[in-house]
């Protein structure tokens, strides 16, 4: 594949979705030589779903494919024994290789729905990190201090708590800095929390007399709350969920960042998303058809153009039209009998049951506690009727159809 040196689409990908690039001239000159370059994404594989967060990075090394520059997904393997601290608060947990595997095969499947697989190569780091002797060790541990190691705010924040740091955990940018060293490619990517490791692979390159590679950083995606995307915070929209799901999801975000999201996630052009920018400064755009047209364009990305427009015609006509949607979990009586205690009948009367105990039944909710959270929040209807009472009891009936949330809706049958 012949390499695309267009200025224009060249000064795109430098400033596109990044934060850092280091160093932006020499890459630039790089870029316009017309050779094919080398990129790179380092992962640990310890776990197997993934969020839109990743896929911001996704996204930009596919721009490099389309330039016609070469990729490579390297597994972390070895560095996952110990795990990267950039942005923990806790100690790792240790994973087995099968964990490892299994986690990779989720990855790939994932990645791919970005990234062409088919102009992706794959290494592991235990090609080279297993092989490096006690010796070898101490020496690449000289090019770094002690200082440097600590400095970083997830240390200092356990060391201020009280809470131990483990010596392996401040191996952990010299190993991956040595990957850069045994790969040789021309440059790395990551999210902004990286930035300390990709650098320590420009330091160990330099040491070695190799090239340093270039670095690009891309920003953390935030979750939908505003806060930055996470599982724990559980504000985050997986790769692996549904074209509803996808669509619905980024329908709830805040409307402070749907021109991020524009940018980070889809590649609608940066003068069009200008204009839209324009557009809510003058309040002459209603956020909302912003927003559907954002939820169309990743939607699309991931799953097509004709499941976007069906996501989109659910949303229409489950949130817009307040019309029930064409699928919900169902619920048999028979079943209900054999899931959940019945209430005593003397108390409230005979097949009268708990609606916190329905919907845990029914496990449209993955808690009791976001259950009462939507409960007391006024987002749970049996009916049509809100229910704000968390100990609200009701007699199932055939028919019946409990909303809970936004999406979610349980039929009685």
């Amino acid at each position: 594949m012949q390499v695309n040196t267009d200025p224009g689409k060249i000064d795109e990908i430098l400033s596109r979705a990044t934060v850092d690039v280091i160093v932006k001239e020499e890459l630039r000159k790089e870029l316009s030589s017309g050779r094919p370059l080398k990129i790179y994404l380092g992962t640990d594989p310890t776990g197997g779903d993934l969020h839109l967060g990743h896929a911001t990075i996704h996204l930009k090394l596919r721009d490099f494919q389309e330039l016609g520059h070469k990729v490579t997904l390297l597994v972390g393997d070895y560095t996952v024994l110990v795990g990267d601290h950039s942005d923990k608060t806790e100690e790792r947990v240790e994973l087995k290789r099968g964990e490892i595997e299994e986690n990779m095969k989720t990855y790939k499947e994932q990645f791919g729905r970005s990234v062409d697989l088919t102009q992706v190569a794959y290494r592991y780091n235990s090609e080279w990190l297993a092989k490096l002797s006690f010796n070898e060790i101490i020496e690449l541990s000289k090019i770094f201090t002690l200082q440097q190691m600590t400095e970083r705010d997830a240390f200092q924040k356990r060391v201020k708590a009280g809470k131990p740091v483990g010596f392996d955990e401040l191996l952990y940018p010299i190993m991956q800095g040595y990957d850069a060293y045994a790969l040789q490619t021309d440059i790395q990517i990551g999210g902004t929390d990286q930035l300390f490791n990709l650098q320590a692979g420009r330091k160990i390159m330099d040491y070695f007399k190799v090239k340093p590679q270039a670095i690009i950083t891309c920003p953390l995606l935030v979750g939908n709350d505003g806060r930055k995307m996470g599982k724990s915070l559980k504000n985050y929209i997986s790769i692996n969920s549904s074209a509803k799901d996808k669509y619905f999801g980024i329908m709830t975000i805040v409307d402070e960042i749907i021109i991020n999201y524009f940018t980070l996630l889809t590649r609608v052009p940066m003068d069009e998303i200008a204009q839209m920018q324009r557009s809510l400064d003058e309040n002459s755009v209603n956020p909302r058809d912003l927003k559907m047209r954002l939820a169309f364009e990743i939607t699309k990305h991931f799953h097509g153009v004709d499941q976007a427009h069906k996501a989109q015609a659910e949303f229409k006509k489950v949130v817009q039209n307040k019309e029930l949607p064409e699928s919900m979990a169902q619920m048999n009586l028979s079943d209900l009998l054999k899931m959940t205690t019945e209430l005593e009948v003397g108390e409230v009367g005979k097949n009268k049951y708990q609606l916190l105990k329905v919907i845990a039944c029914s496990q449209v909710i993955p808690s009791n506690a976001e259950t009462r959270r939507l409960i007391e929040q006024g987002g749970v209807e049996i009916n049509g009727d809100r229910v704000t009472d968390i100990q609200h009891v009701f007699e199932p009936k055939k028919g019946d159809i409990i909303k809970v949330g936004k999406k979610k809706y349980i039929k009685i049958i």
